[in-house]
Protein backbone atom coordinates (compact mmCIF):
# COMPACT_ATOMS: atom_id res chain seq x y z
CA UNK A 1 0.00 0.00 0.00
CA UNK A 2 0.93 3.66 -0.36
CA UNK A 3 0.61 5.48 2.96
CA UNK A 4 -0.90 8.99 2.62
CA UNK A 5 -0.38 10.68 6.01
CA UNK A 6 -2.10 14.02 6.78
CA UNK A 7 -1.49 16.02 9.95
CA UNK A 8 -4.52 18.16 10.91
CA UNK A 9 -3.53 18.24 14.59
CA UNK A 10 -1.50 20.86 16.42
CA UNK A 11 1.52 18.55 16.43
CA UNK A 12 4.85 19.70 15.07
CA UNK A 13 5.86 18.25 11.71
CA UNK A 14 8.75 16.50 13.45
CA UNK A 15 6.41 14.80 15.91
CA UNK A 16 3.86 13.89 13.21
CA UNK A 17 6.61 12.36 11.09
CA UNK A 18 7.80 10.26 14.03
CA UNK A 19 4.23 8.98 14.50
CA UNK A 20 4.04 8.17 10.78
CA UNK A 21 7.24 6.14 10.99
CA UNK A 22 5.95 4.21 14.02
CA UNK A 23 2.65 3.55 12.22
CA UNK A 24 4.45 2.35 9.10
CA UNK A 25 6.65 0.04 11.19
CA UNK A 26 3.54 -1.56 12.71
CA UNK A 27 2.10 -2.13 9.24
CA UNK A 28 5.35 -3.73 8.07
CA UNK A 29 5.27 -6.01 11.12
CA UNK A 30 1.78 -7.09 10.00
CA UNK A 31 3.19 -8.04 6.56
CA UNK A 32 1.88 -4.90 4.81
CA UNK A 33 4.61 -3.39 2.64
CA UNK A 34 4.59 0.41 2.38
CA UNK A 35 5.64 1.76 -1.02
CA UNK A 36 5.95 5.20 -2.53
CA UNK A 37 5.91 6.21 -6.14
CA UNK A 38 4.46 2.87 -7.22
CA UNK A 39 0.96 1.95 -8.33
CA UNK A 40 -0.62 0.65 -5.13
CA UNK A 41 -3.83 1.15 -3.16
CA UNK A 42 -3.70 4.31 -1.01
CA UNK A 43 -4.14 3.91 2.73
CA UNK A 44 -5.15 7.42 3.87
CA UNK A 45 -4.56 8.29 7.50
CA UNK A 46 -5.33 11.70 9.03
CA UNK A 47 -4.60 12.99 12.54
CA UNK A 48 -7.06 15.26 14.33
CA UNK A 49 -6.77 16.69 17.83
CA UNK A 50 -9.33 17.23 20.62
CA UNK A 51 -8.55 18.77 24.02
CA UNK A 52 -7.79 15.33 25.48
CA UNK A 53 -7.23 12.93 22.57
CA UNK A 54 -5.42 12.39 19.30
CA UNK A 55 -7.84 10.92 16.75
CA UNK A 56 -6.52 8.85 13.83
CA UNK A 57 -8.89 8.18 10.94
CA UNK A 58 -7.86 5.56 8.36
CA UNK A 59 -9.58 5.15 5.01
CA UNK A 60 -8.78 1.57 3.96
CA UNK A 61 -9.31 0.49 0.33
CA UNK A 62 -10.88 -2.92 -0.33
CA UNK A 63 -12.35 -4.97 -3.15
CA UNK A 64 -14.81 -2.50 -4.69
CA UNK A 65 -15.40 -0.82 -1.34
CA UNK A 66 -13.81 1.46 1.24
CA UNK A 67 -13.69 0.99 5.01
CA UNK A 68 -13.17 3.72 7.59
CA UNK A 69 -11.54 3.02 10.94
CA UNK A 70 -11.26 5.57 13.77
CA UNK A 71 -8.96 5.18 16.77
CA UNK A 72 -8.52 7.55 19.73
CA UNK A 73 -5.35 7.88 21.81
CA UNK A 74 -4.91 9.96 24.95
CA UNK A 75 -2.74 13.00 24.16
CA UNK A 76 -0.61 12.35 27.24
CA UNK A 77 0.49 9.03 25.73
CA UNK A 78 1.26 10.51 22.31
CA UNK A 79 3.02 13.74 23.21
CA UNK A 80 5.27 12.35 25.94
CA UNK A 81 8.30 14.46 26.72
CA UNK A 82 7.56 16.83 23.83
CA UNK A 83 4.36 17.98 25.52
CA UNK A 84 5.75 21.14 27.12
CA UNK A 85 7.46 22.31 23.93
CA UNK A 86 4.43 21.86 21.69
CA UNK A 87 1.67 22.86 24.11
CA UNK A 88 1.92 26.59 23.38
CA UNK A 89 0.68 29.02 20.76
CA UNK A 90 1.03 32.73 20.01
CA UNK A 91 -1.82 35.23 20.08
CA UNK A 92 -1.57 38.62 18.36
CA UNK A 93 -3.53 41.80 19.13
CA UNK A 94 -3.19 45.06 17.20
CA UNK A 95 -3.04 47.83 19.82
CA UNK A 96 -1.88 50.87 17.81
CA UNK A 97 -1.30 52.17 14.27
CA UNK A 98 -0.18 55.51 12.86
CA UNK A 99 1.18 56.99 9.63
CA UNK A 100 4.37 58.48 11.11
CA UNK A 101 7.39 56.32 11.83
CA UNK A 102 7.70 54.20 14.97
CA UNK A 103 11.14 52.82 15.80
CA UNK A 104 10.09 50.70 18.77
CA UNK A 105 7.30 50.26 21.32
CA UNK A 106 6.89 48.73 24.76
CA UNK A 107 3.81 47.83 26.79
CA UNK A 108 5.06 47.96 30.40
CA UNK A 109 2.88 47.06 33.36
CA UNK A 110 2.70 49.48 36.29
CA UNK A 111 1.73 47.48 39.37
CA UNK A 112 0.18 50.43 41.20
CA UNK A 113 -1.79 51.61 38.17
CA UNK A 114 -4.64 49.64 36.58
CA UNK A 115 -4.38 51.74 33.41
CA UNK A 116 -2.61 50.03 30.51
CA UNK A 117 0.44 51.92 29.29
CA UNK A 118 2.25 52.10 25.96
CA UNK A 119 5.64 53.70 25.29
CA UNK A 120 6.46 54.71 21.72
CA UNK A 121 9.92 55.58 20.42
CA UNK A 122 9.67 57.94 17.43
CA UNK A 123 12.48 59.55 15.43
CA UNK A 124 12.61 62.64 17.66
CA UNK A 125 10.78 61.80 20.90
CA UNK A 126 9.59 59.20 23.37
CA UNK A 127 5.88 59.27 24.22
CA UNK A 128 3.91 57.55 26.98
CA UNK A 129 0.24 56.73 26.37
CA UNK A 130 -2.43 55.49 28.75
CA UNK A 131 -5.59 53.63 27.79
CA UNK A 132 -8.80 55.47 28.66
CA UNK A 133 -12.26 54.17 27.74
CA UNK A 134 -10.77 51.88 25.12
CA UNK A 135 -8.64 54.60 23.48
CA UNK A 136 -5.00 55.59 23.93
CA UNK A 137 -4.37 59.09 25.31
CA UNK A 138 -0.99 60.83 25.34
CA UNK A 139 0.21 61.23 28.95
CA UNK A 140 3.73 62.63 28.49
CA UNK A 141 6.41 63.20 25.88
CA UNK A 142 10.16 63.80 26.00
CA UNK A 143 12.35 64.95 23.13
CA UNK A 144 15.34 62.90 22.06
CA UNK A 145 18.58 64.86 22.11
CA UNK A 146 20.19 65.35 18.68
CA UNK A 147 21.55 64.59 16.24
CA UNK A 148 18.51 63.28 14.44
CA UNK A 149 18.95 60.15 12.33
CA UNK A 150 18.54 60.14 8.55
CA UNK A 151 14.88 59.15 7.96
CA UNK A 152 15.56 56.23 5.63
CA UNK A 153 18.10 54.63 7.98
CA UNK A 154 16.57 55.50 11.36
CA UNK A 155 16.49 52.69 13.91
CA UNK A 156 15.95 52.33 17.65
CA UNK A 157 14.94 49.98 20.42
CA UNK A 158 13.21 50.45 23.79
CA UNK A 159 14.37 48.35 26.74
CA UNK A 160 12.03 48.43 29.77
CA UNK A 161 12.68 46.23 32.80
CA UNK A 162 9.66 44.49 34.32
CA UNK A 163 10.80 45.44 37.83
CA UNK A 164 11.31 49.13 36.87
CA UNK A 165 8.65 50.08 34.29
CA UNK A 166 8.93 53.82 34.97
CA UNK A 167 12.33 53.96 33.24
CA UNK A 168 13.76 52.85 29.90
CA UNK A 169 17.03 52.41 28.10
CA UNK A 170 16.88 53.59 24.49
CA UNK A 171 19.28 52.08 21.96
CA UNK A 172 20.09 54.23 18.93
CA UNK A 173 22.87 53.83 16.35
CA UNK A 174 26.09 54.71 18.21
CA UNK A 175 24.21 55.96 21.30
CA UNK A 176 22.68 54.63 24.50
CA UNK A 177 20.09 56.86 26.18
CA UNK A 178 18.16 56.76 29.46
CA UNK A 179 14.68 58.09 30.12
CA UNK A 180 12.36 58.22 33.13
CA UNK A 181 8.64 58.88 33.26
CA UNK A 182 8.71 59.46 37.04
CA UNK A 183 9.91 63.09 36.73
CA UNK A 184 10.61 65.87 34.24
CA UNK A 185 14.32 65.17 33.75
CA UNK A 186 15.35 65.22 30.09
CA UNK A 187 16.57 62.16 28.24
CA UNK A 188 20.34 61.75 28.49
CA UNK A 189 22.54 59.95 25.94
CA UNK A 190 26.15 58.78 25.74
CA UNK A 191 28.14 57.46 22.82
CA UNK A 192 28.26 53.67 22.80
CA UNK A 193 28.43 50.74 20.44
CA UNK A 194 25.00 49.29 19.74
CA UNK A 195 24.20 45.59 19.99
CA UNK A 196 20.61 45.18 18.83
CA UNK A 197 18.56 42.54 20.72
CA UNK A 198 17.88 39.52 18.52
CA UNK A 199 14.48 38.90 20.07
CA UNK A 200 12.76 38.51 23.42
CA UNK A 201 12.74 35.66 25.92
CA UNK A 202 9.22 34.56 26.90
CA UNK A 203 8.04 32.37 29.77
CA UNK A 204 4.60 31.34 30.98
CA UNK A 205 4.56 29.46 34.32
CA UNK A 206 1.25 27.87 33.36
CA UNK A 207 3.00 26.14 30.43
CA UNK A 208 5.80 24.71 32.59
CA UNK A 209 9.35 25.79 33.35
CA UNK A 210 10.38 25.98 29.68
CA UNK A 211 11.41 29.33 28.16
CA UNK A 212 11.19 30.37 24.50
CA UNK A 213 12.84 32.92 22.21
CA UNK A 214 10.51 35.07 20.11
CA UNK A 215 12.38 36.31 17.04
CA UNK A 216 11.71 37.56 13.53
CA UNK A 217 12.94 35.88 10.35
CA UNK A 218 13.16 39.23 8.56
CA UNK A 219 16.24 39.91 6.45
CA UNK A 220 15.18 43.06 4.61
CA UNK A 221 12.72 45.97 4.79
CA UNK A 222 10.55 45.12 1.78
CA UNK A 223 8.97 41.73 2.56
CA UNK A 224 6.51 40.36 5.10
CA UNK A 225 8.15 38.77 8.13
CA UNK A 226 7.26 35.86 10.37
CA UNK A 227 7.54 35.65 14.13
CA UNK A 228 9.28 32.43 15.17
CA UNK A 229 9.04 30.86 18.62
CA UNK A 230 11.88 28.47 19.51
CA UNK A 231 12.87 26.53 22.59
CA UNK A 232 15.47 28.71 24.34
CA UNK A 233 17.89 25.78 24.39
CA UNK A 234 17.57 25.10 20.65
CA UNK A 235 19.94 26.42 18.02
CA UNK A 236 19.02 29.18 15.58
CA UNK A 237 18.76 26.62 12.78
CA UNK A 238 16.27 24.42 14.63
CA UNK A 239 12.63 24.19 13.56
CA UNK A 240 10.39 26.70 15.36
CA UNK A 241 7.74 25.41 17.76
CA UNK A 242 5.26 28.05 16.54
CA UNK A 243 5.20 30.50 13.62
CA UNK A 244 3.06 33.62 13.18
CA UNK A 245 2.80 35.86 10.13
CA UNK A 246 3.10 39.64 10.33
CA UNK A 247 1.63 41.87 7.57
CA UNK A 248 4.90 43.68 7.04
CA UNK A 249 8.41 44.25 8.32
CA UNK A 250 9.18 43.68 12.00
CA UNK A 251 11.07 46.69 13.39
CA UNK A 252 11.55 45.65 17.03
CA UNK A 253 10.45 43.13 19.65
CA UNK A 254 10.34 44.75 23.09
CA UNK A 255 8.76 44.33 26.53
CA UNK A 256 5.14 43.40 26.99
CA UNK A 257 3.02 43.65 30.16
CA UNK A 258 4.55 40.44 31.59
CA UNK A 259 7.09 37.71 30.95
CA UNK A 260 4.67 35.85 28.67
CA UNK A 261 4.17 38.70 26.21
CA UNK A 262 6.03 41.12 23.95
CA UNK A 263 5.39 44.34 22.05
CA UNK A 264 6.12 43.91 18.34
CA UNK A 265 6.53 47.01 16.19
CA UNK A 266 6.08 46.60 12.44
CA UNK A 267 5.49 48.53 9.23
CA UNK A 268 2.46 47.27 7.31
CA UNK A 269 3.54 46.90 3.69
CA UNK A 270 -0.03 47.09 2.37
CA UNK A 271 -1.04 50.34 4.10
CA UNK A 272 2.34 51.91 4.89
CA UNK A 273 1.21 52.42 8.51
CA UNK A 274 3.41 51.71 11.49
CA UNK A 275 1.74 49.27 13.89
CA UNK A 276 2.20 47.89 17.41
CA UNK A 277 1.06 44.39 18.33
CA UNK A 278 0.80 42.68 21.67
CA UNK A 279 2.00 39.10 21.14
CA UNK A 280 1.31 36.65 23.97
CA UNK A 281 2.52 33.14 24.74
CA UNK A 282 -0.53 31.00 25.56
CA UNK A 283 -0.82 27.40 26.78
CA UNK A 284 -2.93 25.19 24.54
CA UNK A 285 -3.92 22.83 27.40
Amino acid sequence: MELVWTNHAGLSEERAEKLRQLFAAQLEAAQIRIVQGETAPALRVSIEQTPSKIVLTAVVPGEGTTNVTIEEIARTLVEGEKRAANAVRLEKELVWQQETRILSAALPSFAEDAERKMVLLAEDAVMVYGEESGAWKLRSSKALPGPRQPPRASRGHLMVAEEKPEAAVILLPGRRCEASWADDTPITCVGAGTEWPAGRLLANPGCGAQTWWLKSDGTDWVSEDRLLLRNSGAGSGSAPVVEMSVPGTVLSIAAGPNAASAAVSARNLATGNFEVYRVALVCTN
